[in-house]
């Protein structure tokens, strides 16, 4: 049994979904309840049924595009099963990504960074974020100029730091927290003082929106963005601007908890990156709201 369910999950991770799926059925005539024969049956299925429509796409931009889109779909299909923890999903999801990975690495090779636009460039980071491949995604990220996104800097902050690079990866998240923390996605996080914190943030609320408010706050309460050096008095007046809009909608439409969390960030990044002297008032403000 253990020896078929391995073969099951070697053919998995290389694309074998037809004989995949024929262990998995054996398997499941075995024991029907046995939850990874389950979820392998399933995944085998879900993309044996969609290899015509993969392979008979052109290579290239157009068959990556379409394998990231399948994933999508396949991806919450997991989520609703809960599956997302199986080794039969893991198995899956780095054959699958792999091959999205292959064929937009040749669109990107054939005609540069024009062939991916936002969006496949946001969902090319993103399967090489999950497939850990951080060479790649510093290549491809160097290269979005122009197209690069709030959404790009996280994934960007991510990759610097998994590549040992923290000081520059840490600078970029507390800098994208800042501009929007709803732009966090959590599928492709691996450095752990960040899960550290994610873990920490779910304890106090049970909503997501709540945890990426809640996550930079923590970072610079318990030192992670207490980076050294000061910031430029251009850099704090645009920072004192946004506290200052921030308060404003506060009085105007009442506290929140989104509203709360931006106005704390934005008080401790200041507290902790303005010149003592030359930044004395915004230190001031910010601490009166600390």
């Amino acid at each position: 049994m253990i020896q078929k369910s391995e073969e099951a999950l070697s053919l998995l991770l290389s694309g074998e979904f037809e004989k995949a799926k024929a262990i998995y059925s054996v398997l499941l005539d075995r024991d029907p309840l046995d939850p990874e024969s389950t979820s392998g049956y399933y995944i085998a299925s879900f993309w044996d049924h969609r290899l015509d429509l993969i392979l008979g796409t052109r290579e290239g931009k157009e068959r990556g595009k379409l394998i990231l889109s399948l994933f999508s779909d396949f991806e919450l299909e997991m989520n609703k099963r809960k599956y997302l923890e199986t080794p039969t999903f893991r198995a899956a999801q780095e054959c699958i990504l792999s091959e999205a990975k292959d064929h937009l690495k040749l669109a990107y090779q054939w005609e540069g960074a024009n062939a991916l636009d936002r969006d496949l460039l946001r969902e090319l980071t993103a399967c090489l974020l999950k497939l850990q491949d951080y060479k790649m995604a510093l290549e491809i990220l160097t290269y979005a100029g122009e197209k690069q996104t709030p959404v790009l800097d996280f994934y960007l902050a991510e990759t610097y730091c998994m590549l040992g690079r923290e000081r520059e990866g840490i600078e970029l998240y507390r800098l994208s927290f800042l501009n929007d923390p709803q732009n966090l996605s959590f599928s492709y996080l691996r450095f752990r003082p960040i899960l550290d914190l994610i873990a920490k943030a779910k304890t106090l609320s049970d909503r997501e929106e709540d945890w990426k408010e809640i996550i930079p706050v923590l970072a610079w309460r318990e030192g992670l963005f207490r980076l050294p050096g000061k910031k430029d008095g251009a850099t704090i007046d645009r920072w004192v601007s946004e506290l200052t809009r921030l308060l404003d909608s506060k009085k105007r439409n009442g506290e929140n908890f989104r509203l709360s969390a931006r106005i704390e960030q934005f008080a401790l990044a200041i507290i902790n990156c303005a010149d003592d002297i030359r930044s004395r008032d915004a230190i001031t403000l910010a601490k009166e709201l600390i």
